[in-house]
């Protein structure tokens, strides 16, 4: 019998720490799939957590999720995500592994994980999570055209596959030129978090919100880039309608823009039909999906996938996303959402048709249950990926595109 493969995921930050967003639920719920199906999954991490560190036990293995995770502490203010213990770590463990997993591209901890890979001859991946797509290229550009030449290049060259979650995002990353094959699988979703869902009304309840009213949710990091403003002119719009409107938005404030989106909100007259919540603890989040009629995803750059979205149709909520969502593809086909581009009076004209049929909603709500099951099931996920792992050590580089065990199931 074969022995089970071994995986080291190389990260920055990993659960608790969701002030990072859908990365983190995803990179853990995807370690925790892998050692379900055998593999031995081991993480080693930093105690990142925003402006903040994790409380936990430090540069020793303990059990999270049923993954051995490994925290390793900053230093420097966190700056560069520096963590001086991680390469001892590295150096001393690395040859227990077959394949190593490095989520670290920008970050301290890919040039000593790949220096110790490279020393033990494990092969390693780079997931790329939207990181190498034309608007992050463009953040900080002249920073990391100088980090690249002096050894990005170098490591990312060196790695046996990037892993993409979507086609275009591959599209994108051939053109280039980079020496790595790509391979694509999607981000996969723990289900079991929403078997149970919570009841709903409870978070309208302490809101003062109507049990007949269409709440709209714009669920993730308020950034300029995601556009929580065509969020709030779209709320105002619905005030038109004969029902009553309200929108609910949760996700850390990354630039400070509360203030801003408040006052916005009351110059449109829509201020006391706006909730900032702020970071929403998992199970907070179920809450606000329980009480949600429609997911607003409004974001003007190409985003790498939308784990937002997946979240919303495993609860059965309908999504509204722009053209740079990946998602909304799948959601359009399976008539569980609307992709639209990226303005305001896309999203206003939109959100009125959808809010003045709640029927509609509901039904759109029951397919992106269907859609989520069949096509991002974690387990599903993480059978494609182990099949990209065990080629990578096997062969040397992943799966063929449309070989069977790459296909989504």
């Amino acid at each position: 019998m074969a022995m089970p493969i071994r995986v080291l995921f190389v990260t920055f930050y990993y659960k608790p720490a969701y002030i990072y967003g859908g990365p983190v639920r995803s990179i853990s719920s995807l370690c925790e799939a892998l050692g379900g199906l055998g593999a031995h999954v081991t993480v080693f991490t930093t105690n990142a957590n925003g402006p903040f560190r994790l409380e936990v036990p430090l540069c020793q293995p303990m059990d999270v999720g049923g993954v051995s995770v490994w925290y390793f502490p900053t230093a420097l203010n966190g700056f560069f995500y520096y963590a001086p213990e991680l390469p001892k770590a590295l150096s001393a463990h690395i040859s227990k592994f077959d394949v190593a997993i490095l989520e670290a591209l920008w970050t301290y901890p890919l040039g000593p994980a790949v220096a110790a890979c490279n020393s033990a001859r494990i092969p390693y991946v780079i997931p790329l999570r939207g990181q190498f797509l034309p608007w992050a290229l463009e953040h900080k550009r002249l920073r990391k055209r100088i980090y690249m030449e002096l050894a990005g290049k170098r490591y990312v060259n060196g790695a046996s596959a990037f892993h993409c979650t979507d086609p275009l995002e591959a599209e994108a990353v051939a053109r280039l030129g980079f020496h790595p094959p790509i391979f694509v699988v999607p981000n996969g979703i723990d289900l079991s978090r929403f078997a149970c869902m919570p009841e709903r009304g409870h978070l309208r309840h302490r809101l003062g919100i109507r049990k007949q009213a269409i709440v709209l949710l714009f669920l993730g990091r308020l950034h300029h880039i995601k556009r929580p403003d065509i969020a709030i002119r779209t709320l105002a719009a619905a005030q038109s309608l004969a029902i009553d409107v309200h929108l609910l938005m949760a996700g850390p404030d990354e630039e400070g823009l509360i203030p801003m989106l408040q006052t916005h909100a009351k110059s449109l007259g829509c201020a006391g039909q706006l909730h900032i919540m702020g970071l929403l603890s998992p199970d907070e989040v179920l809450q606000g999906l329980a009480d949600a009629d429609l997911l607003l995803m409004p974001s003007e750059i190409q985003e790498s996938f939308g784990m937002s979205a997946v979240e919303a149709m495993a609860a059965g909520v309908p999504i509204l996303v722009s053209e740079g969502v990946p998602l909304g593809r799948w959601a359009e086909k399976a008539g569980a959402g609307r992709m639209v581009p990226c303005t305001v009076e896309a999203f206003t004209k939109a959100t009125l048709e959808l809010a003045s049929e709640p029927e509609r909603l509901k039904v759109m709500g029951s397919r992106g249950r269907e859609l989520v099951t069949q096509q991002f099931d974690i387990t599903v996920v993480a059978r494609q990926m182990l099949a990209q792992y065990n080629s990578i050590v096997t062969n040397g580089h992943p799966l063929p595109e449309g070989t069977e065990d790459c296909k989504n199931k």
